[in-house]
C-alpha cells in the first residue's frame, strides 16, 4: 500500500499537466503520449504482478486510470506498440501486448466495467504497415533497416547507384535472390535531376481492405514498398535478399552491382534463380524477354497459378540475370506513380503465401534457352527521364 501510494503519487505529479501539454504542443504529440503511457503502463502491469494494490488505485485515481487508459488506447496501440523495434521477436511484442489486455481488463473489473479488445493485425500485416508509413522520398531507411541483418553487405555508389546484399543460408544451388527496390518514384533525388515534379510524404490509410494514401501530390511508395515488405517477412527463410536502389530511373543499382561487383553478380548466378516482388496486379508474372525455359515458367505458374504477360517494361531483375532464371510477380498494388496508389491486403497476402510455399519446397535450378526474346543490356544505358514500369 506504502509502494502504490508513493509511486501513483509521483505519476500524477510528474504527469498532472498532460492534457495540457498536448493542446499547447500538438506537434509533440507523439513524444509526450509515448513518454506518459510508457509510465502508466509500467504502473499498471505493476498492479497485475502484485507491487501495488489496485483498490487503493481505483480510490486515488478516482477512476482517472481507467478513463485515461480507456481515452488513449488507440494511441497506445498504434504508436507505443509499433515503436518496438521492426526486428524485434514476435515473442517479444506478444508479451506485452499480453501483459497490456491483462492489466486492462483487472482494471476495469474494479470499475465494474467490462473490457472490450480490439482485433489485432497479423505479423504480416504489421511489417507491410511499416513499410507503407516509411519515407518514400529517401530509400534510406529501408536499406539501413536490412544492412543491420546478419552477413548484410550494404554498397552504396553514387546517387542511388547502391544495394544491400543478404546471402542466404542454404547452399547457393538451393537458394534463391529474392529482389527488391527501395527507391521510390517519387525520391527527392529524382526530383533534384528533374524527372519527378514533387516530393514528400504521404501517409497510408486502411479502409475495406485497402490501403491508401492522402496526399494529392505524391504516392505512398507501394512501388516497391510491398515488396520490401514480403523480403523483410521471408529474412529468415535461408534465401539470399537484395534490396536495390535506383530502380526507377535505369536500374541503377542493378546495372552498378553488375559492372562494379563482378564476383557478386556470379554468385547471384549460382543462385537457383532469381524472384523479384514488384509487379502491379493480383496475379501476373513477367519474364521481360529474359531466355528463361519452358520448364521454368511451368513452375511459376504450377507454384502461383499466375499468367504471363508480355509488352514493355524496365526493371532489375532483367540486368541481374546473366546464366540463371528471373522472373517478377505481382505484389498487390495498383496505380503506381502517381497520388492514387493503393494496396490490395489479401492480394499482398496471397501473393506472400504463394512464395513461402514455394520457398519451404527444395528448389531446383532450370535450364536457360538458347536466346533471349530481348536481352538487357549489360553496359550502362543512358537515363531515361520514364520512370521503370514493372
Amino acid at each position: 500500500m506504502r509502494a502504490t501510494l508513493t509511486d501513483f503519487g509521483t505519476l500524477r505529479r510528474e504527469h498532472q499537466d498532460f492534457e495540457a501539454e498536448l493542446r499547447e504542443h500538438p506537434e509533440r504529440r507523439k513524444d509526450i503520449l509515448k513518454g506518459y503511457l510508457a509510465d502508466l503502463e509500467r504502473f499498471a502491469v505493476g498492479c497485475n504482478r502484485g507491487a501495488y494494490d489496485l483498490e487503493v488505485v481505483s480510490s486515488m485515481s478516482g477512476g482517472m486510470l481507467i478513463r485515461q487508459y480507456r481515452n488513449f488506447f488507440r494511441d497506445f496501440i498504434a504508436q507505443a506498440r509499433r515503436d518496438v523495434r521492426l526486428d524485434a521477436s514476435v515473442t517479444y511484442r506478444e508479451r506485452l501486448y499480453c501483459e497490456y489486455v491483462e492489466m486492462m481488463r483487472r482494471l476495469f473489473e474494479l470499475r465494474g466495467e467490462t473490457w472490450q479488445d480490439v482485433e489485432r493485425i497479423s505479423e504480416d500485416r504489421w511489417v507491410l504497415e511499416r513499410f507503407l508509413n516509411m519515407p518514400n522520398s529517401s530509400p534510406e531507411v529501408v536499406l539501413e533497416l536490412f544492412a543491420k541483418l546478419p552477413g548484410a553487405i550494404r554498397v552504396k555508389g553514387e546517387g542511388r547507384q547502391g544495394y544491400v546484399y543478404v546471402p542466404g543460408t542454404l547452399p547457393p544451388e538451393k537458394r534463391c535472390v529474392l529482389a527488391a527496390h527501395a527507391d521510390t518514384v517519387f525520391d527527392e533525388a529524382y526530383v533534384a535531376e528533374g524527372f519527378v515534379e514533387a516530393t514528400g510524404e504521404n501517409t497510408p490509410v486502411f479502409a475495406d481492405g485497402w490501403y491508401k494514401g492522402t496526399s494529392t501530390e505524391v504516392s505512398m511508395g507501394a512501388d516497391d514498398r510491398a515488396g520490401c515488405a514480403m523480403l523483410w517477412a521471408l529474412r529468415e527463410s535461408g534465401h539470399s535478399l537484395l534490396i536495390l536502389d535506383g530502380e526507377e530511373h535505369g536500374q541503377r543499382g542493378a546495372r552498378f552491382l553488375r559492372q562494379a561487383n563482378p564476383d557478386l553478380f556470379a554468385e547471384l548466378q549460382a543462385h537457383a534463380f532469381i524472384l523479384q516482388l514488384d509487379r502491379q496486379g493480383s496475379s501476373d508474372y513477367k519474364c521481360y524477354g529474359l531466355p528463361v525455359s519452358p520448364e521454368f515458367r511451368a513452375y511459376v505458374e504450377e507454384s502461383t497459378g499466375f499468367t504471363s504477360v508480355t509488352g514493355k517494361g524496365r526493371t532489375d531483375v532483367q540486368v541481374l540475370c546473366g546464366d540463371v532464371c528471373g522472373v517478377n510477380l505481382s505484389v498487390g498494388y495498383y496505380d503506381e506513380h502517381t497520388p492514387e496508389e493503393r494496396v490490395c491486403l489479401a492480394e499482398w497476402e496471397h501473393t506472400l503465401g504463394l512464395v513461402r510455399a514455394m520457398l519451404a519446397k527444395p528448389l531446383v535450378r532450370f535450364p536457360l534457352t538458347e536466346h533471349a526474346e530481348s536481352p538487357a543490356p549489360a553496359s550502362p544505358a543512358p537515363v531515361s527521364p520514364a520512370p521503370a514500369a514493372q
